[in-house]
């Protein structure tokens, strides 16, 4: 899984003097994508779009969200469900032409175990047998990894893991190339931006602002793609609907103020579907006058945000109370607290946690005013008029709110410092609905630094569980917690809106919550009508 914000950053740029083939696709992109394109170091969704084209994993996720062979032809999972062995395909090559193996699968699972790793994946593999000991450098080697031959390779796990298999999905690293660099300087390597692996497409060009170019791989396994070039646009949002009336891209995800002038557009064909994606405003819990969860939970009585979803998005977005998406099958709505505005009942909760109206019309407790900076990542429209009813609402309980609009990139960076008191952003997540990693006390995008026993014990419990029935159980119990505790206040499950250009065949008119170029589309399906 990987951080998504809802802004759009402000810049277009023309493409560079690089050849753009016959079968040309512009995906265009409103945030720009940082440059980190490894598939175990990056942490946002703008990079992975140039990953999943340039790598491949073990397994791909398809539109039904089912796993499905890659380079690993077949699998078997063991009757105790500790181990997974992995048939490789033979052949497979990167982009420089070195056949792919299985000690580079081995190579790319053991980096993320390695007490110098520095990207945030390690706890979607510390189950593996004598991972721990390897993490902490007891070890130089780790058991529940063996290659059992040049194709063959074997996970082994300490306690059943469901989540393991869809883990898998990583695209494979050239050991090659990389194994002489020291893991914890491996985030700072030329090879991030210059990525090589065995996907579909090669890399050629990263321009900030601009574009990313990739051009097809002539000797996939899986057969050359039927798009010679893949251009990711970068598009201002103020000229999206410009763009794509010039037909300058193919494919874009728009945003709810610029709905009704796309869908006017003959040329393209518009996708509306539920996302596996939520957004949400974070505590800083670390702060002690956020501790308490009753000035929480007014706060989110007092925020309009059903004007957020309905005025503000044009009804395009689920108002949410809860971190499951209602296209995740382990999403429950039993137990679970709507928060419906109610600024009176927000005041007298805050009244009953002690804050107390001061002269400046500020609430006060202690000598403290509850005043705050709210860091608001910039650049959409709807996300900054969401802010201001934000500062609004706060501001007639009493509360001020002080506006902090910065880049993406910048905001990304004071919050991975703890350097916040609320913050607004996302989560695009992962097929399987998991959360250990955004949610346990010792996880790595843990933001707010939320800490409860329960939570830990039903996360736990809920990669330890198999059965989806039961495991559904369990996460219906962690939301109900999440749901009183709100280290969040939950502004919407994401409704996505793409646009894509009719001269596109060859794409699924029905797709699943992760969109019409997903799974297999932009590989071997699609291609543009002459």
């Amino acid at each position: 899984m990987k951080k998504l914000v809802v802004v759009i950053l402000l810049v277009t740029l023309g493409f560079s003097s690089v050849a753009l083939a016959e079968q040309t696709f512009r995906y265009g992109l409103t945030v720009n994508p940082r440059g980190m394109f490894n598939p175990i170091l990056y942490t946002e969704r703008y990079d992975n779009f140039i990953i999943s084209q340039v790598y491949d994993g073990l397994i791909y996720i398809d539109a039904q969200l089912q796993p499905q062979p890659r380079v690993a032809k077949s699998w078997e999972i063991s009757e105790d469900q500790l181990s997974i062995t992995f048939h490789l395909h033979e052949g497979i090559k990167f982009h420089d032409g070195v056949e792919l193996t299985a000690e580079d699968v081995a190579f790319t699972y053991k980096t993320i175990l390695h007490p110098e790793y520095t990207g945030v994946r390690y706890g979607n593999f510390k189950v593996l047998v004598g991972a721990e000991d390897y993490k902490a450098g007891n070890t130089a080697d780790v058991p529940g990894i063996e290659v059992v031959d040049k194709y063959t390779i074997k996970f082994t796990t300490a306690e059943p893991y469901a989540p393991l298999l869809v883990a898998f999905n990583y695209g494979i690293l050239p050991s090659h190339l990389l194994k002489e660099i020291p893991v914890g300087e491996l985030e700072k390597a030329p090879f991030n931006l210059n990525p090589i692996g065995s996907g579909p497409f090669k890399f050629v060009e990263f321009l900030t602002d601009q574009h990313v170019i990739l051009t097809a791989n002539t000797d996939y396994f899986f057969g050359k793609p039927n798009i010679d070039t893949l251009v990711f646009q970068k598009v201002a949002e103020d000229a999206v609907p410009i763009y794509l009336q010039q037909n300058r891209v193919d494919f874009m995800l728009i945003s709810p103020e610029h709905y009704p002038q796309v869908s006017a557009l003959d040329a393209f064909d518009i996708y509306v579907y539920e996302a596996l994606a939520y957004n949400y405003i974070a505590f800083n819990l670390r702060q002690p006058r956020f501790q308490d969860v009753q000035v929480r939970q007014a706060m989110a009585y007092g925020f309009d945000r059903a004007t957020y979803v309905d005025i503000i998005r044009d009804g395009f977005g689920i108002v949410a109370n809860a971190p499951m998406p209602q296209a995740s099958w382990a999403y429950s709505s039993v137990g679970i607290n709507t928060y419906e505005y109610n600024p009176e009942l927000a005041k007298g909760m805050l009244k009953e946690a002690g804050w107390i109206l001061g002269k400046d019309k500020v609430l006060q407790k202690d000598g403290e005013r509850l005043e705050f900076d709210f860091l608001v990542p910039d650049g959409s429209r709807l996300t900054e008029q969401m802010a201001l009813l934000f500062q609004q609402n706060m501001e007639d309980l009493g509360i001020k709110v002080n506006l902090l609009f910065l880049e993406f990139s910048a905001a990304v960076d004071l919050v991975d410092a703890r350097e916040f008191d609320l913050f607004t952003m996302g989560w695009s997540l992962s097929v399987d609905p998991d959360p250990y990693g955004i949610w346990h006390s010792q996880a790595p995008w843990n933001d707010p630094g939320f800490v409860h026993a329960r939570s830990d014990e039903l996360l736990e419990l809920g990669r330890s569980e198999t059965d989806q029935t039961r495991r559904k159980e369990i996460y219906a119990e962690w939301q109900q917690i999440i749901n009183y505790e709100l280290p969040y206040i939950f502004l919407q499950y994401d409704v996505t809106i793409g646009a894509l250009s009719k001269k596109v065949q060859g794409i699924d008119t029905n797709p699943g919550p992760l969109g019409p170029l997903q799974g297999d589309q932009l590989i071997r399906v699609l291609h543009l009508a002459d």
